[in-house]
């Protein structure tokens, strides 16, 4: 043995060179998200009330278009309903027998192989709720979201905000101090 010994020359794993490079790819495109974090926060949240309150806003006018035109039907649930639909059958005053492809408004609590009365718009059949239900199924569930939304993201903006702040202000004094 001669007693030489190999050294290490310090260069970076060939990982940690990918993410090193990773990293400067991807940090001019995400800080100024982060920085803009809180007002994403707050937009986010001002979009989804203003789904809430359309989807609202939307029920009640199919609502209105219902009562406009009103005629009743007594209607099957049908297998194959999930979440997003509940798929009825039922007999139009015309004799025409109809399944709407977009299902029955305000199903909860159907099941297929049910019986129940259904109310539609005799102008367009297609448009159909479950009689005695309305737009108002819908008022609580979605005002609850809505508040529980805003209680979340308002705390979460402005802790995000005010941390930003005080950085920024540490970042000056730092720079006042520093001249």
């Amino acid at each position: 043995m001669t007693g030489a010994t190999k050294t290490s020359t310090g260069n970076p794993s060939a990982p940690g060179r990918l993410l090193e490079e990773l990293a400067g790819l991807l940090l001019p495109v995400v800080m100024p998200l982060v920085r803009r974090l809180p007002a994403l926060i707050l937009v986010m949240t001002a979009l989804c009330t203003a789904m809430g309150v359309l989807s609202l806003v939307g029920a009640s006018r199919d609502d209105k278009a219902i009562q406009a035109h009103s005629a009743v039907a007594t209607a099957t649930v049908l297998p194959g309903s999930d979440f997003s639909r509940t798929l009825v059958r039922f007999t139009t005053q015309g004799g025409d027998t109809l399944i709407p492809e977009k299902g029955v408004f305000y199903p909860r609590g159907l099941k297929p192989g049910q019986i129940v009365r259904v109310e539609y718009d005799s102008t367009r059949p297609d448009r159909v709720r479950v009689l005695g239900r309305d737009a108002s199924v819908g008022y609580l569930p979605i005002a609850l979201m809505l508040v529980g939304l805003w209680v979340v993201a308002l705390p979460v903006a402005f802790m995000l905000r005010g941390r930003q702040l005080r950085r920024l202000e540490a970042e000056r004094l730092a720079a006042m101090v520093a001249q």
